[in-house]
């Protein structure tokens, strides 16, 4: 015969709180762990930023803490955020646009050094998890692809496309989304500074 705890154990109210009680050690550990890392990741992201400025601005000097003034804009649904570079007497020289896109196996984040008339210094890839010997080929310690972006502008090029879509961008063997991605990523983000400045000039 059961004893009274048996019988409360084998009941569906009982199973239920059990059950409530796990998602919710669960959920905590979650939220724990995603607070201790967010941090870290945060830091990381930084720091690959600051890593990469110089490279995305051809050397180019600068007088500001470019990442500490930020501003998130909008184009065609997508966001961006676009940073101010300043030279020596506080004027703006370049502009750093921080985007995104989505690429074969995930996010595509990406950094543009752009000048004063609109035409790119550099792009670099801030982070990614494309196929390794495929579409890594972004990255510039694996391919110098990610240059033929250098003095580029909306004025000088006309399609924004891969050559196999008919533009002027080579793409990988084997990896057409990759590079593809990229390509409009970057088309996308020249755009959203160049709609955000004409609509300063208003």
């Amino acid at each position: 015969m059961k004893t009274t705890l048996e019988q409360w154990k084998a009941n569906i109210p009982y199973q239920s709180v059990l059950l409530a009680v796990c998602a919710g050690v669960a959920a905590a550990l979650v939220v724990s762990v995603q607070s201790i890392t967010a941090p870290i990741i945060e830091y990381q992201v930084e720091q690959d930023q600051n890593r990469l400025l110089s490279q995305i601005l051809n050397g180019k000097t600068f007088t500001n803490k470019v990442f500490d003034e930020g501003r998130l804009v909008e184009y065609a649904g997508e966001n961006f955020t676009l940073y101010p570079v300043k030279g020596d007497q506080g004027e703006i020289t370049h502009h750093v646009i921080r985007g995104g896109r989505e690429g074969y196996s995930g996010e595509i984040r990406f950094l543009i050094g752009v000048d004063s008339r609109g035409q790119i210094e550099g792009v670099r890839v801030l982070s990614h998890t494309e196929t390794p010997g495929l579409g890594d080929k972004i990255e510039v310690e694996k391919s110098d692809w990610i240059l033929s972006f250098n003095e580029r502008s909306l004025a000088n090029t006309a399609i924004w496309k891969v050559k196999k879509d008919g533009g002027e961008f080579d793409q990988f063997s084997g990896a057409t989304i990759t590079p593809r991605s990229v390509v409009n990523g970057v088309h996308h983000a020249l755009l959203a500074l160049q709609n955000e400045q004409e609509n300063v000039d208003e």
